[in-house]
Protein backbone atom coordinates (compact mmCIF):
# COMPACT_ATOMS: atom_id res chain seq x y z
CA UNK A 1 0.00 0.00 0.00
CA UNK A 2 1.32 3.54 -1.03
CA UNK A 3 2.15 5.86 1.65
CA UNK A 4 3.42 8.76 -0.61
CA UNK A 5 -0.01 10.86 0.73
CA UNK A 6 -0.08 10.41 4.13
CA UNK A 7 0.15 7.51 6.61
CA UNK A 8 -0.31 4.44 5.45
CA UNK A 9 -1.29 1.19 7.94
CA UNK A 10 2.30 0.22 6.89
CA UNK A 11 3.71 3.49 7.75
CA UNK A 12 2.13 3.59 11.10
CA UNK A 13 2.65 0.44 12.32
CA UNK A 14 6.72 0.77 10.85
CA UNK A 15 6.41 4.15 13.46
CA UNK A 16 5.51 1.74 15.94
CA UNK A 17 8.35 -0.70 15.17
CA UNK A 18 10.83 1.96 15.21
CA UNK A 19 10.01 3.37 18.52
CA UNK A 20 10.36 -0.13 19.82
CA UNK A 21 13.65 -0.34 17.77
CA UNK A 22 15.23 2.41 19.96
CA UNK A 23 13.34 1.80 23.45
CA UNK A 24 15.01 -1.64 22.76
CA UNK A 25 18.26 -0.22 22.10
CA UNK A 26 18.54 1.92 25.31
CA UNK A 27 17.31 -0.72 27.04
CA UNK A 28 13.90 0.23 27.94
CA UNK A 29 11.92 -3.02 26.60
CA UNK A 30 12.68 -6.79 27.04
CA UNK A 31 14.76 -9.36 24.74
CA UNK A 32 10.86 -10.67 23.49
CA UNK A 33 10.12 -7.02 21.46
CA UNK A 34 13.60 -7.62 20.00
CA UNK A 35 12.45 -10.89 18.39
CA UNK A 36 9.35 -9.32 17.36
CA UNK A 37 11.56 -6.25 15.28
CA UNK A 38 13.90 -9.34 13.94
CA UNK A 39 10.94 -11.01 12.54
CA UNK A 40 9.96 -7.88 10.97
CA UNK A 41 12.52 -6.60 11.15
CA UNK A 42 36.02 1.27 -11.02
CA UNK A 43 39.18 3.82 -12.89
CA UNK A 44 38.31 7.22 -12.99
CA UNK A 45 40.37 10.62 -11.34
CA UNK A 46 38.80 13.39 -10.08
CA UNK A 47 40.20 16.97 -8.59
CA UNK A 48 37.59 18.44 -6.94
CA UNK A 49 35.59 20.82 -9.22
CA UNK A 50 34.92 24.62 -8.54
CA UNK A 51 31.61 24.09 -8.24
CA UNK A 52 31.56 21.98 -5.55
CA UNK A 53 34.57 24.27 -3.73
CA UNK A 54 32.01 27.09 -3.88
CA UNK A 55 29.50 24.97 -2.36
CA UNK A 56 32.01 24.22 0.57
CA UNK A 57 32.60 28.08 1.00
CA UNK A 58 29.40 29.16 0.59
CA UNK A 59 28.05 26.25 3.34
CA UNK A 60 31.06 27.76 5.85
CA UNK A 61 30.36 31.51 5.09
CA UNK A 62 26.98 31.14 5.89
CA UNK A 63 27.92 29.63 9.57
CA UNK A 64 26.09 26.51 8.85
CA UNK A 65 27.27 23.51 11.57
CA UNK A 66 27.07 20.16 10.35
CA UNK A 67 24.79 18.17 13.24
CA UNK A 68 27.49 16.73 15.66
CA UNK A 69 26.56 13.07 16.16
CA UNK A 70 27.33 10.45 18.54
CA UNK A 71 31.32 10.61 18.32
CA UNK A 72 34.25 8.24 19.73
CA UNK A 73 37.57 9.05 19.49
CA UNK A 74 40.83 6.85 19.56
CA UNK A 75 44.06 8.45 18.40
CA UNK A 76 46.46 9.93 20.71
CA UNK A 77 48.53 11.51 17.90
CA UNK A 78 45.83 13.95 16.31
CA UNK A 79 42.49 15.62 18.14
CA UNK A 80 39.54 16.86 16.42
CA UNK A 81 40.15 19.45 13.66
CA UNK A 82 43.55 18.72 12.88
CA UNK A 83 43.65 19.49 9.40
CA UNK A 84 46.18 16.45 8.94
CA UNK A 85 43.23 14.08 8.94
CA UNK A 86 41.27 13.66 6.23
CA UNK A 87 36.97 13.68 6.68
CA UNK A 88 34.99 11.10 5.26
CA UNK A 89 31.51 11.61 4.91
CA UNK A 90 29.34 8.01 3.67
CA UNK A 91 25.35 7.39 3.22
CA UNK A 92 23.91 4.61 2.58
CA UNK A 93 21.48 4.13 -0.44
CA UNK A 94 20.14 6.36 -2.90
CA UNK A 95 17.32 5.86 -4.95
CA UNK A 96 15.42 9.37 -5.04
CA UNK A 97 12.70 8.38 -7.35
CA UNK A 98 12.08 6.16 -10.24
CA UNK A 99 10.14 7.10 -13.45
CA UNK A 100 8.06 3.65 -13.09
CA UNK A 101 7.69 3.98 -9.26
CA UNK A 102 7.24 7.53 -8.97
CA UNK A 103 9.10 10.76 -8.36
CA UNK A 104 8.84 13.32 -5.77
CA UNK A 105 8.07 16.43 -7.52
CA UNK A 106 9.57 18.25 -4.92
CA UNK A 107 12.94 17.60 -7.17
CA UNK A 108 12.82 19.39 -10.01
CA UNK A 109 16.18 20.78 -11.75
CA UNK A 110 18.35 22.77 -10.29
CA UNK A 111 16.89 22.34 -6.51
CA UNK A 112 19.37 22.61 -3.96
CA UNK A 113 19.40 19.87 -1.88
CA UNK A 114 19.71 21.69 1.28
CA UNK A 115 16.41 23.09 0.77
CA UNK A 116 14.82 20.02 0.80
CA UNK A 117 16.60 17.75 3.19
CA UNK A 118 17.38 20.67 5.46
CA UNK A 119 21.29 23.21 5.45
CA UNK A 120 22.82 20.87 8.91
CA UNK A 121 22.34 17.74 7.07
CA UNK A 122 23.51 19.14 3.65
CA UNK A 123 25.98 20.62 5.12
CA UNK A 124 27.46 17.51 6.87
CA UNK A 125 28.58 16.23 3.23
CA UNK A 126 29.50 19.86 2.12
CA UNK A 127 31.88 20.14 4.62
CA UNK A 128 33.82 16.76 3.54
CA UNK A 129 37.30 15.39 1.67
CA UNK A 130 35.00 12.91 0.93
CA UNK A 131 31.32 12.33 0.03
CA UNK A 132 29.89 9.38 -0.30
CA UNK A 133 27.02 7.10 -1.27
CA UNK A 134 25.87 4.03 -2.94
CA UNK A 135 23.80 5.08 -5.94
CA UNK A 136 20.53 2.92 -6.68
CA UNK A 137 20.11 2.67 -10.15
CA UNK A 138 20.81 4.65 -13.50
CA UNK A 139 20.62 7.94 -13.90
CA UNK A 140 18.64 7.62 -17.18
CA UNK A 141 15.47 8.35 -18.89
CA UNK A 142 15.91 7.06 -22.94
CA UNK A 143 13.87 4.52 -24.54
CA UNK A 144 15.18 1.44 -23.92
CA UNK A 145 13.06 -1.56 -21.55
CA UNK A 146 14.41 -2.66 -18.41
CA UNK A 147 17.50 -5.27 -19.03
CA UNK A 148 15.27 -7.32 -16.36
CA UNK A 149 13.46 -10.67 -17.14
CA UNK A 150 11.61 -11.29 -13.98
CA UNK A 151 7.81 -11.07 -12.70
CA UNK A 152 8.47 -9.71 -9.53
CA UNK A 153 11.65 -7.35 -8.94
CA UNK A 154 12.08 -3.54 -9.20
CA UNK A 155 13.51 -1.92 -12.12
CA UNK A 156 15.06 1.64 -10.83
CA UNK A 157 15.90 4.55 -13.24
CA UNK A 158 16.02 8.04 -11.87
CA UNK A 159 16.31 11.00 -14.16
CA UNK A 160 19.91 12.08 -15.36
CA UNK A 161 19.55 15.67 -13.62
CA UNK A 162 19.78 13.99 -10.23
CA UNK A 163 22.94 13.94 -10.51
CA UNK A 164 23.07 17.47 -10.12
CA UNK A 165 20.99 17.44 -6.91
CA UNK A 166 23.62 15.21 -5.58
CA UNK A 167 26.15 17.47 -6.86
CA UNK A 168 24.00 20.56 -4.70
CA UNK A 169 24.30 18.11 -1.93
CA UNK A 170 28.26 18.18 -1.99
CA UNK A 171 28.46 13.99 -2.60
CA UNK A 172 31.70 13.67 -4.85
CA UNK A 173 32.00 10.16 -5.36
CA UNK A 174 29.21 7.10 -5.37
CA UNK A 175 28.96 3.69 -5.72
CA UNK A 176 27.80 1.76 -8.90
CA UNK A 177 28.56 -1.44 -7.77
CA UNK A 178 24.77 -3.18 -6.53
CA UNK A 179 22.57 -5.17 -7.95
CA UNK A 180 20.40 -2.24 -9.67
CA UNK A 181 22.47 -0.22 -11.08
CA UNK A 182 22.26 -2.66 -14.67
CA UNK A 183 18.47 -2.45 -14.25
CA UNK A 184 18.57 -0.69 -18.17
CA UNK A 185 21.69 -2.60 -19.32
CA UNK A 186 24.26 -0.87 -21.18
CA UNK A 187 22.12 1.97 -21.99
CA UNK A 188 21.62 2.84 -18.77
CA UNK A 189 24.94 2.73 -17.18
CA UNK A 190 26.02 4.78 -19.51
CA UNK A 191 24.11 7.80 -18.90
CA UNK A 192 24.47 7.43 -15.62
CA UNK A 193 28.34 7.93 -16.32
CA UNK A 194 27.92 10.71 -18.41
CA UNK A 195 25.80 12.33 -15.63
CA UNK A 196 27.88 11.81 -12.85
CA UNK A 197 30.76 13.10 -14.95
CA UNK A 198 28.93 16.13 -16.13
CA UNK A 199 28.79 17.22 -12.45
CA UNK A 200 31.74 16.22 -10.98
CA UNK A 201 30.83 12.81 -9.19
CA UNK A 202 33.40 9.96 -9.47
CA UNK A 203 32.18 6.79 -9.33
CA UNK A 204 33.38 3.19 -8.96
CA UNK A 205 32.40 -0.72 -8.79
CA UNK A 206 32.42 -1.26 -12.75
CA UNK A 207 33.94 -3.98 -14.03
CA UNK A 208 35.40 -1.94 -16.83
CA UNK A 209 37.54 0.16 -17.78
CA UNK A 210 37.89 3.52 -16.56
CA UNK A 211 35.25 2.67 -13.77
CA UNK A 212 36.36 0.28 -11.18
CA UNK A 213 37.93 2.63 -8.81
CA UNK A 214 37.63 6.44 -8.53
CA UNK A 215 40.42 8.69 -7.53
CA UNK A 216 39.87 12.30 -5.67
CA UNK A 217 42.68 14.45 -5.26
CA UNK A 218 42.35 16.05 -1.84
CA UNK A 219 42.53 19.56 -0.46
CA UNK A 220 46.31 19.18 0.39
CA UNK A 221 46.83 16.86 -2.16
CA UNK A 222 47.15 13.89 -1.26
CA UNK A 223 45.10 10.83 -3.24
CA UNK A 224 42.14 8.65 -2.23
CA UNK A 225 40.85 5.50 -4.15
CA UNK A 226 37.49 4.62 -3.68
CA UNK A 227 37.02 1.68 -4.98
CA UNK A 228 33.44 -0.84 -4.22
CA UNK A 229 32.43 -4.35 -5.18
CA UNK A 230 28.95 -6.46 -5.57
CA UNK A 231 27.95 -9.91 -6.67
CA UNK A 232 26.19 -8.74 -9.64
CA UNK A 233 26.87 -8.88 -13.28
CA UNK A 234 29.13 -5.84 -14.80
CA UNK A 235 30.41 -5.48 -11.27
CA UNK A 236 33.49 -6.03 -9.27
CA UNK A 237 33.07 -9.39 -7.93
CA UNK A 238 32.50 -9.69 -4.22
CA UNK A 239 32.74 -13.08 -4.20
CA UNK A 240 36.15 -13.57 -5.39
CA UNK A 241 38.19 -12.33 -2.43
CA UNK A 242 42.02 -12.90 -4.11
CA UNK A 243 41.00 -10.20 -7.24
CA UNK A 244 39.67 -8.07 -4.56
CA UNK A 245 42.51 -8.47 -2.27
CA UNK A 246 45.14 -7.57 -4.86
CA UNK A 247 42.79 -5.11 -6.58
CA UNK A 248 42.85 -3.20 -3.56
CA UNK A 249 46.79 -3.72 -2.86
CA UNK A 250 47.34 -2.34 -6.12
CA UNK A 251 45.43 0.77 -5.24
CA UNK A 252 47.03 0.69 -2.44
CA UNK A 253 50.56 1.43 -3.97
CA UNK A 254 49.69 4.33 -5.34
CA UNK A 255 47.07 6.44 -3.37
CA UNK A 256 47.34 7.73 0.00
CA UNK A 257 44.31 5.90 1.16
CA UNK A 258 41.94 3.21 -0.09
CA UNK A 259 37.96 3.33 0.98
CA UNK A 260 36.15 0.13 -0.35
CA UNK A 261 32.22 0.29 -0.56
CA UNK A 262 30.49 -3.44 -0.49
CA UNK A 263 27.00 -4.11 -1.59
CA UNK A 264 26.39 -7.37 0.15
CA UNK A 265 24.32 -9.59 2.85
CA UNK A 266 20.39 -10.48 3.09
CA UNK A 267 17.88 -7.67 2.76
CA UNK A 268 15.02 -6.32 4.92
CA UNK A 269 14.10 -6.57 8.66
CA UNK A 270 14.97 -10.31 9.26
CA UNK A 271 18.22 -9.44 8.09
CA UNK A 272 19.54 -6.43 10.54
CA UNK A 273 22.52 -8.86 12.10
CA UNK A 274 25.96 -9.33 10.62
CA UNK A 275 26.33 -13.43 9.56
CA UNK A 276 29.33 -14.68 10.33
CA UNK A 277 30.08 -16.69 7.03
CA UNK A 278 27.94 -16.76 3.46
CA UNK A 279 24.79 -15.04 3.02
CA UNK A 280 22.02 -15.76 0.54
CA UNK A 281 19.46 -14.41 0.03
CA UNK A 282 16.72 -14.74 -2.96
CA UNK A 283 18.11 -17.49 -4.75
CA UNK A 284 21.72 -15.05 -4.39
CA UNK A 285 25.05 -15.44 -2.98
CA UNK A 286 25.32 -12.05 -1.15
CA UNK A 287 28.85 -12.97 -0.11
CA UNK A 288 30.94 -13.33 3.09
CA UNK A 289 30.82 -9.92 4.44
CA UNK A 290 33.35 -10.30 7.42
CA UNK A 291 35.68 -12.25 5.47
CA UNK A 292 35.32 -10.05 2.48
CA UNK A 293 35.92 -6.46 5.06
CA UNK A 294 38.44 -8.63 6.82
CA UNK A 295 40.56 -9.47 3.62
CA UNK A 296 40.12 -5.46 2.45
CA UNK A 297 41.95 -4.03 5.20
CA UNK A 298 44.65 -7.07 5.27
CA UNK A 299 44.92 -5.92 1.25
CA UNK A 300 45.24 -1.97 2.54
CA UNK A 301 41.55 -0.57 2.58
CA UNK A 302 41.56 2.30 5.14
CA UNK A 303 37.98 1.76 5.67
CA UNK A 304 35.09 -0.26 4.78
CA UNK A 305 31.34 0.43 4.17
CA UNK A 306 28.64 -1.46 3.61
CA UNK A 307 25.40 -1.23 2.34
CA UNK A 308 23.09 -3.70 0.59
CA UNK A 309 20.40 -5.05 3.19
CA UNK A 310 18.69 -1.89 3.81
CA UNK A 311 18.71 -1.76 7.03
CA UNK A 312 21.22 -0.32 9.42
CA UNK A 313 23.87 -2.86 10.68
CA UNK A 314 26.84 -3.47 13.00
CA UNK A 315 30.03 -1.74 13.43
CA UNK A 316 33.42 -3.41 14.01
CA UNK A 317 37.22 -2.43 14.92
CA UNK A 318 39.77 -4.63 13.01
CA UNK A 319 43.46 -3.92 13.24
CA UNK A 320 43.23 -0.31 13.70
CA UNK A 321 40.35 0.48 11.04
CA UNK A 322 36.21 1.11 11.06
CA UNK A 323 33.82 -1.05 9.18
CA UNK A 324 30.15 -0.04 8.38
CA UNK A 325 28.75 -3.45 7.56
CA UNK A 326 25.29 -1.31 6.37
CA UNK A 327 24.38 2.22 6.77
CA UNK A 328 21.04 1.22 5.45
CA UNK A 329 18.83 3.89 3.56
CA UNK A 330 19.83 7.00 3.44
CA UNK A 331 17.34 8.89 0.46
CA UNK A 332 15.14 6.51 -0.98
CA UNK A 333 11.51 8.03 -1.39
CA UNK A 334 9.41 5.54 -3.03
CA UNK A 335 10.01 1.62 -4.16
CA UNK A 336 12.88 0.77 -1.77
CA UNK A 337 10.91 0.75 1.83
CA UNK A 338 11.44 3.59 3.88
CA UNK A 339 9.47 2.91 7.25
CA UNK A 340 10.50 1.32 11.28
CA UNK A 341 14.31 0.17 10.81
CA UNK A 342 14.37 1.13 7.35
CA UNK A 343 13.68 4.32 7.67
CA UNK A 344 16.59 4.63 10.20
CA UNK A 345 19.40 5.87 7.82
CA UNK A 346 23.12 6.62 10.04
CA UNK A 347 25.36 8.49 8.15
CA UNK A 348 29.07 7.67 9.25
CA UNK A 349 31.77 10.58 9.16
CA UNK A 350 35.17 8.69 9.69
CA UNK A 351 38.54 10.93 10.63
CA UNK A 352 41.69 9.34 9.03
CA UNK A 353 44.90 9.66 10.32
CA UNK A 354 47.31 10.19 7.48
CA UNK A 355 48.25 6.66 8.08
CA UNK A 356 45.03 5.52 7.24
CA UNK A 357 44.13 4.18 10.82
CA UNK A 358 40.66 5.70 12.64
CA UNK A 359 41.44 8.44 14.51
CA UNK A 360 37.95 9.41 15.26
CA UNK A 361 33.94 8.57 14.23
CA UNK A 362 30.59 10.13 14.24
CA UNK A 363 27.39 8.68 13.56
CA UNK A 364 24.69 10.87 12.62
CA UNK A 365 21.36 9.74 12.75
CA UNK A 366 19.19 10.87 9.98
CA UNK A 367 15.26 9.37 9.29
CA UNK A 368 13.04 8.99 6.33
CA UNK A 369 9.69 10.81 7.12
CA UNK A 370 7.43 9.68 5.08
CA UNK A 371 8.33 10.98 1.35
CA UNK A 372 11.51 9.82 1.49
CA UNK A 373 13.27 12.61 2.40
CA UNK A 374 15.67 12.50 4.86
CA UNK A 375 16.75 14.81 7.74
CA UNK A 376 18.37 15.03 10.99
CA UNK A 377 16.97 13.30 13.69
CA UNK A 378 17.50 15.13 17.08
CA UNK A 379 16.69 11.59 18.84
CA UNK A 380 20.14 9.74 17.44
CA UNK A 381 17.64 6.79 16.70
CA UNK A 382 19.69 5.53 14.10
CA UNK A 383 22.95 5.90 15.93
CA UNK A 384 21.18 3.83 18.83
CA UNK A 385 20.10 1.25 16.86
CA UNK A 386 23.75 0.43 15.55
CA UNK A 387 25.05 0.39 18.84
CA UNK A 388 22.56 -1.88 19.71
CA UNK A 389 23.21 -4.15 16.68
CA UNK A 390 27.33 -3.32 17.93
CA UNK A 391 27.02 -4.63 21.30
CA UNK A 392 25.44 -7.89 19.80
CA UNK A 393 27.15 -8.77 17.38
CA UNK A 394 30.65 -7.56 18.01
CA UNK A 395 30.97 -7.68 21.88
CA UNK A 396 34.67 -6.71 21.63
CA UNK A 397 34.11 -3.89 19.78
CA UNK A 398 31.25 -2.43 21.82
CA UNK A 399 33.43 -2.47 24.49
CA UNK A 400 36.02 -0.09 23.02
CA UNK A 401 33.59 2.36 21.67
CA UNK A 402 32.40 2.95 25.58
CA UNK A 403 35.74 4.10 26.74
CA UNK A 404 36.52 6.05 23.18
CA UNK A 405 32.81 7.91 23.44
CA UNK A 406 34.04 9.02 26.68
CA UNK A 407 37.39 10.18 25.56
CA UNK A 408 35.46 12.44 22.56
CA UNK A 409 33.51 14.14 25.05
CA UNK A 410 36.98 15.35 26.83
CA UNK A 411 38.42 15.78 22.85
CA UNK A 412 35.78 17.78 21.57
Amino acid sequence: MAWRYGWSIEETYGRFMTAATVMLAAGCVSFGTAALIERHSESTRLTEPPSLRLLRQETSEAGIAAPHGVRFWFSDDYRPGDPRLVDVVAAGDVMMGSEDLGLNPAITPHVDAAALIGPDLAALFRHADVAFANLEGPLYDGPEPTAKDCADCFAFHSPPYYAAVLQSLGINVVSLANNHSGDYGEAGRASTMAALGTHGIAYGGLDRDGARAATLVLRDGRKAAVVAFAPNDGTLNLNDLPGAENLIAALKKTHDLVIVSFHGGGEGWDHVHVVMGDEQFDGEDRGDVVAFAHGAIDAGADLVIGQGPHVPRALELYRGHLIAYSLGNFWTYDGVMNYAVSGLGPVLEAWLAPDGRIAGFALHSTRQAGLGVPHSDPDDEAARYVLYLTKTDFPATSAALDGARGRATLGS
